[in-house]
C-alpha cells in the first residue's frame, strides 16, 4: 500500500455495532467512511441529523474519517463511491457491511412489501457492496470484506425474511470464500449484541409468539462497542491467513461457524428401484442423521442389496402412504421435473394436481394465494403442496470464479421471495382449512445462486411447524445438477416426504439430488470457541484461531503452496 493510510468503508456504521467496529478502524490508524442513511429501524423514514456522528466521533479522537449518506440499495452510488475512495486515496481496503433494518416477517406473518425491504437490504444490499468492491480489489490484489450473518440464519428461528437473507449471506461467504480475488479475504461476522434493531425483533418476536427469540435474553448480551475491537480484527492484515469463514461474535467469544456437509449419501443411478432404496435407507441413515447432526455409518454395513432389489408390491406401496396424504398440489415450472413427481405420487396413491406457472410467476403472495385457492376450489381440499420452481440459468463468466458466483446470484431476492410466497400460501391455507399439510420445496440448485436459495429455503423449513401450530410439515430439498436424469430421484424423494410415515424425522433437513445420488446435510453450527473476556483481543487468539479453523482457512492461492 506504499505507506498510505489504509481505508475502510464501514456500512450501518451510523450506530451500533457499525459505529462501534468503525470507531475502533479509526483508532488503528484507518480512513473510515461511514455509510449510512439514518433512518429509522424499518427503513422507512429519513431520522433527523444527529448532534454527533460516528465520524465526527473519529475526527474528534484525532482520527481520519468522513460520512456518507448512500443506501446500500443503490449499487449505483455505491460503485461510485468506491471508486471516488480509490482515486482519492488509492485503495479500498477493506468494507464491513452492518447495514439492516427490521420489519415484521415471519413464516407465517408479514407483508410481501416488507419480505422484499429485509431482503433487498440485508442480502441485496450486501451484493451490492460485494459487486462494487471486489472488481477494485482484484484490480489491487488487497483487500478485505467481512459481511454481517446472524444466529437466526444459522439456527432454527422464525425471522423470515431475516433468516432467508442472512442465511444466504453465510452461503455466499462460504461460497466466494473458496475462490476469491488473489489477495483478497471474504469473511462473515454472526454477531449478538444489545442494539435496538435485535430489541425491536425480539419484542416483535414474542409478541407474535414465534421462535424468533427462542433462547435468547438481552440481559446477557454485550453491548454494541464490546464487538468493535473483533469486527477490526476481522479485516486487519493479522486475519488476512483465513477466508470463506463464518465466525459468532459475542463480545467476549468467538466461535467458528462450520458450513452445512454432507453427513448420509445414497446410490439413486443404475438401481433396480430408487423407491426401494429410499424406503430402506432414509428412515434409518437420514433419519438418524438428522437427529444426530452426525453419521452412524463406519462400522458393520447397514444395508442389504438394495439397489438390486425390486420395488415393494403396489399392495404394501398403499400401506405406506397415510391415509392424510392422498391429494397434493405441485408448483412447477420445469415439465420434466413435473412428469416425474406426479408418476411417483401416483405410484403411492397419492393424486396429483398441477398449478401451471410460467417463469417469475407467483413473486407475489397474493398471487401464490390466489393459484392455490384455484386448485382447491377446482379439485378439492390438499394434503400437500409440492414448489419447484426454476432457478437462473449459470452465467456466462468462467467457472468456479468469483465474478460467476456474484453474477449468477443477481436474481436471488426475487427467487427466495417466490419460494416464500408459497410457503405463506400454504400456512395460509392450513389455517383456514384447519387441516395439515406437508409442504416440499424443491430449489433448482444447480448454480451458485441456487445454493443460497436452498440454503435460505432449509431455514423456512426449519421454523415451519413452530410457526404454524404444527400445521405445516415442511421439507427442503436443492436439485445441484442440471442433469434431467436427477428428475426421476428427485420424484421419488418428494413422494418418500408425502407418503412415508416416518419422513416427519427429516422435516427441516437440508436434502440434496447430486448427479446419481441423493444426500443430507448438516445444519450450520459452532465447531470451536473461545472464550478471552473481551472486549479487548489477547495476542494468543490468532494462533487459537488458525487451530480451530485448520488449513481450510487459508487462501486458495496459499493452500496451493
Amino acid at each position: 500500500m506504499s505507506g498510505r493510510r489504509r481505508v475502510a468503508v464501514v456500512t450501518g456504521g451510523g450506530g451500533g455495532i457499525g459505529a462501534a467496529i468503525a470507531e475502533d478502524l479509526g483508532r488503528g490508524g484507518w480512513f473510515v467512511v461511514t455509510l449510512d442513511p439514518l433512518v429509522t429501524l424499518d427503513g422507512s423514514e429519513r431520522l433527523p441529523d444527529p448532534e454527533e456522528t460516528t465520524a465526527g466521533r473519529i475526527l474528534a479522537a484525532g482520527g481520519s474519517a468522513r460520512a456518507s449518506s448512500v443506501s446500500v440499495t443503490d449499487v449505483e452510488a455505491i460503485g461510485s463511491l468506491f471508486q471516488e475512495l480509490v482515486d482519492e486515496h488509492g485503495g479500498l481496503d477493506a468494507v464491513v457491511n452492518v447495514a439492516g433494518i427490521t420489519r415484521p416477517t415471519f413464516f407465517a406473518r408479514g407483508t410481501d412489501e416488507d419480505w422484499l425491504a429485509v431482503l433487498a437490504v440485508h442480502l441485496g444490499g450486501y451484493l451490492n457492496v460485494l459487486t462494487a468492491a471486489l472488481p477494485l480489489m482484484a484490480a489491487a490484489g488487497h483487500g478485505r470484506v467481512l459481511g454481517v450473518t446472524s444466529g437466526s440464519g444459522w439456527r432454527a428461528a422464525d425471522a423470515g425474511a431475516y433468516s432467508c437473507a442472512k442465511r444466504a449471506v453465510a452461503a455466499l461467504t462460504w461460497q466466494l470464500g473458496r475462490q476469491p480475488p488473489p489477495g483478497v479475504t471474504i469473511n462473515a461476522m454472526s454477531p449478538i449484541a444489545a442494539t435496538r434493531m435485535v430489541t425491536a425483533a425480539l419484542e416483535r418476536a414474542r409478541q407474535a409468539g414465534g421462535s424468533g427469540g427462542a433462547g435468547i435474553s438481552l440481559i446477557s448480551m454485550p453491548d454494541p462497542e464490546d464487538l468493535g475491537p473483533l469486527g477490526a480484527y476481522l479485516v486487519d492484515d493479522r486475519f488476512g491467513w483465513c477466508t470463506g469463514r463464518v465466525l459468532f461474535a459475542g463480545g467476549s467469544e468467538v466461535a467458528l461457524v462450520d458450513e452445512p456437509r454432507l453427513l448420509e449419501v445414497v446410490r439413486t443411478d443404475e438401481v433396480v428401484s430408487v423407491a426401494r432404496v429410499l424406503d430402506a435407507v432414509i428412515p434409518s441413515a437420514f433419519a438418524a442423521a438428522e437427529a444426530d447432526q452426525a453419521s452412524r455409518g463406519g462400522s458393520n454395513p447397514r444395508f442389504g442389496p438394495i439397489f438390486d432389489e425390486p420395488a415393494p408390491a403396489e399392495a404394501a406401496v398403499a400401506e405406506v402412504a397415510p391415509s392424510a396424504v392422498r391429494s397434493c398440489a405441485v408448483v412447477t415450472d420445469r415439465p420434466l421435473l413435473a412428469a416425474s413427481i406426479s408418476a411417483a405420487l401416483e405410484a403411492r396413491s397419492i393424486a396429483c394436481h398441477r398449478v401451471e406457472v410460467a417463469p417469475g410467476f407467483g413473486f407475489g403472495f397474493g398471487a401464490a394465494a390466489d393459484a392455490l385457492g384455484s386448485v382447491v376450489a377446482t379439485a378439492g381440499p390438499m394434503d400437500a403442496i409440492v414448489v419447484a420452481l426454476a432457478g437462473g440459468p449459470p452465467m456466462t463468466t468462467p467457472t468456479g470464479s468469483w465474478a460467476q458466483v456474484l453474477a449468477e446470484h443477481r436474481g436471488i431476492v426475487e427467487h427466495i421471495q417466490a419460494d416464500a410466497g408459497w410457503c405463506r400460501a400454504a400456512a395460509d391455507y392450513a389455517a383456514s382449512a384447519d387441516r395439515p399439510i406437508r409442504l416440499v420445496t424443491l430449489t433448482d440448485a444447480a448454480t451458485s445462486e441456487g445454493r443460497s436459495r436452498g440454503q435460505a429455503a432449509t431455514q423456512l423449513a426449519r421454523a415451519a411447524a413452530g410457526a404454524t401450530k404444527g400445521r405445516i410439515t415442511a421439507f427442503a430439498a436443492s436439485i445441484e445438477t442440471s442433469d434431467e436424469g436427477a428428475s426421476r430421484p428427485a420424484g421419488e424423494l418428494v413422494a418418500h416426504l408425502l407418503g412415508h410415515p416416518e419422513a416427519t424425522a427429516l422435516a427441516g433437513a437440508e436434502l440434496v439430488v447430486g448427479a446419481g445420488w441423493i444426500g443430507i446435510r448438516s445444519h450450520p453450527r459452532p465447531t470451536g470457541s473461545i472464550t478471552y473476556g473481551g472486549p479487548a483481543i489477547p495476542d494468543w487468539l490468532d494462533a487459537t484461531l488458525r487451530e480451530i479453523v485448520g488449513a481450510g482457512g487459508r487462501p486458495p492461492q496459499e493452500q496451493a503452496g
